[in-house]
């Protein structure tokens, strides 16, 4: 995958997204918000938030930024912003593996939906960790292929894999493999959204 093709994707998409996808993703996002603990002290950078339907899960007193690389998303992103007046919440267009922010510049950072989508996923978490601040957050909610998952899951997304590219993501993609090169403190990980097919995962930076 490439970011022409990304973006590309979500052009296609970008019309019905909400009412489709949106749906869908919708419980990943609450529960992750939910577990963030927002305060109105943090600062947070989530990378990915496509049309910016998380947004209204955050407190609105915490400050958010949000990125993306498809002006589309980004597009209605804005028009939910200012729909559902939701102040301290903005995006900007950016690609998440060349962050334009300073070291240490956020307490938590996101990625929803993002992981699999991106064209390096290793210099996305590289750009997450470097800044994010010492010890503070760092979540995901992705689709991982886990070791527990079934032989008939695993062929299915391997059998998926030639037409990633049309599809816009990795239908295959282990988390063992991930991690060998994130390196991520994890602390938890939980599942969500239908079939528990997507997890969840917090570690500290």
């Amino acid at each position: 995958m490439d970011d022409k093709s990304i973006i590309k994707s979500y052009k296609r998409v970008s019309g019905f997204y909400d009412y489709t996808f949106g749906q869908i993703f919708r419980p990943g996002q609450k529960k992750l918000v939910s577990m963030m603990d927002c305060s109105s002290s943090d600062k947070v950078l989530e990378i990915g938030i496509g049309t910016g339907t998380s947004y209204k899960y955050y407190p609105p007193s915490t400050s958010v930024i949000g990125i993306d690389i498809s002006p589309d998303m980004l597009k209605k992103a804005k028009r939910n912003i200012e729909k559902h007046n939701l102040i301290n919440k903005n995006v900007l267009m950016m690609n998440g593996e060349q962050l334009k922010f300073e070291d240490n510049s956020f307490d938590k950072v996101v990625g929803m939906y993002v992981i699999s989508v991106t064209q390096n996923p290793d210099l996305l978490i590289k750009e997450m960790k470097r800044v994010c601040k010492p010890n503070g957050d760092i979540y995901l909610v992705n689709h991982f292929s886990f070791d527990t998952d079934s032989k008939f899951m695993k062929l299915l997304e391997k059998g998926l894999m030639p037409i990633s590219k049309y599809l816009g993501w990795r239908p295959y993609f282990p988390f063992s493999d991930f991690n060998a090169y994130a390196k991520l403190n994890v602390q938890s990980i939980s599942k969500v959204n239908i079939f528990d097919y997507w997890g969840i995962i917090h570690a500290i930076n």
